[in-house]
């Protein structure tokens, strides 16, 4: 019984230390495939995302909430997002559409009585 239940414990390990599924470069992928949206909309907003990645590298939305105006691009770029395979994991994104603020122009001190500078849209 022993050599049996020693047996099923080796059998059962690598699945223990199996690599998980992920999508190492998806904050670039993403960043690339929703500018274009950005451009077109215009609006700042957040989308939350909830999805998985299966076995074999595909990622499969599970919820989305936030502004709808980037529902539909989200959706869609979550869809072309490359994965790698492993064992499946879930993931959750916070995606903001905003502004982009030149760091120098964020950090310039203003003194008293002066407006801080304001990004052109």
């Amino acid at each position: 019984m022993k050599k049996l239940l020693s047996l099923l414990l080796l059998a059962a390990a690598p699945a223990a230390f199996a690599t998980p599924a992920a999508c190492p470069e998806a904050g670039e992928q993403l960043t690339e495939y929703l500018a274009s949206a950005k451009q077109r909309i215009v609006h700042e907003g957040e989308v939350r995302v909830e999805f998985e990645v299966d076995s074999d590298g595909r990622p499969r939305l599970l919820a989305m909430t936030g502004s709808r105006l980037y529902r539909a691009p989200v959706r869609t770029a979550m869809q072309a997002l490359e994965c790698r395979g492993g064992t499946p994991q879930r993931y959750i994104l916070n995606i903001r559409f905003a502004d982009y603020v030149p760091s120098s122009v964020a950090a310039a001190p203003t003194q008293a009585g002066q407006t801080p500078p304001i990004s052109p849209r």
